[in-house]
């Protein structure tokens, strides 16, 4: 398959029916910046979008300019809770996340901040635990995320197809995930990770590989890039976004 060139992808513009369920997240164009990040979206007709607040200092800014971001082009809108925090936070957390929730959002989070499960039940099918890379020590296989739902049975699944590429690059653990969790899946996160577990443009060997597993039975499932292409980087988003679509052709 020819991938586009930065140049011939910055001239494609709008963007047809099958680009909707392709996005970014926030935190990865405008760290913590969510308003220029939504912005510059809608400039470029992109239709997915997932609001970062990865930090825990940035969740209560970004849920009280809830009602004031222009969302309206956007088709699928998620929320990424912060992935890290002490427990004694952790109510404080699902609390400010409760205006989240009640848009029917999707709100995804880590599964080592989930201290205390019952807390979060309340979500439901909305809760969308995301596999983890090599630095954590659950949620990276399908055994363990399997545990995960055991206690958050109406919970699904955030694959980051980025996170399971490191841990084995045969990506025989990204197909067990997938065969034994594909009907939970609710969002894609994809990209690829650096030796320091950075996330980072794909390059063509990592798009080829995605491509195996996404291009065949994962197309319903929202795709976000979280690849990090801050302001300084902007030449090379759209063709991220070119990429992260042709992930989702059959090669």
């Amino acid at each position: 398959m020819k991938i586009p060139s930065p140049t011939s992808v910055l001239n494609m513009s709008p963007f047809n029916e099958s680009s909707r369920q392709v996005g970014f997240s926030t935190g990865a164009l405008e760290r913590g910046n969510f308003r220029e990040a939504v912005t510059w979206m809608i400039s470029h007709h992109i239709h997915a979008v997932e609001l970062s607040a990865l930090r825990f200092d940035e969740l209560q800014p970004l849920v009280e300019s809830l009602d004031n971001l222009p969302l309206e082009s956007f088709n699928y809108v998620s929320f990424h809770a912060p992935s890290s925090f002490k427990k004694d936070k952790e109510e404080r957390v699902i609390e400010l996340l409760q205006p989240v929730a009640k848009r029917g959002w999707n709100i995804i989070v880590h599964p080592d901040v989930i201290y205390t499960p019952n807390l979060w039940s309340s979500f439901g099918e909305h809760l969308l635990i995301e596999n983890m890379d090599r630095r954590k020590a659950i949620g990276r296989t399908a055994g363990e995320l399997k545990d995960l739902f055991k206690q958050l049975p109406k919970a699904r699944l955030c694959l980051d197809v980025a996170h399971a590429r490191q841990l084995d690059t045969t990506l025989m653990l990204l197909w067990d995930i997938v065969r034994s969790l594909g009907d939970r899946i609710g969002e894609v996160h994809i990209s690829e990770l650096d030796s320091l577990c950075r996330h980072q443009p794909m390059s063509r060997g990592a798009m080829m590989d995605f491509q195996q597993v996404l291009g065949r039975g994962l197309r319903l499932a929202p795709v976000i890039v979280e690849s990090m292409l801050d302001s300084n980087r902007s030449s090379l988003r759209m063709h991220e976004f070119e990429m992260a679509k042709a992930t989702l052709e059959v090669g």
